[in-house]
């Protein structure tokens, strides 16, 4: 069976709803960024794509991955 058939349509957000998640999103979430040459910002544009992933999602996944060691190396650290 074809999943695309199963789709539900989009549902509609609020303008309330809207106003509520970026009050949420300016008091709980911080912008990271840098600058890169075009030629390297194009090619990692380039191996996201052929990695099936967007830039964004690629430096957040690696970000929370160091945080995670970075935590648990602190925790050790701790209990040392």
């Amino acid at each position: 069976m074809d999943n695309n058939s199963q789709e539900k349509p989009a549902r509609k957000v609020s303008e309330k709803h809207k106003a509520s998640n970026q009050k949420w999103d300016l008091e709980n979430m911080r912008s990271v960024s840098c600058r890169l040459r075009k030629v390297d910002a194009e090619l990692f544009k380039q191996y996201c794509a052929e990695n099936h992933t967007t830039p964004g999602a690629y430096l957040k996944n690696h970000i929370h991955d160091i945080l995670d060691k970075y935590c648990a190396d602190k925790e050790k650290q701790g209990k040392a």
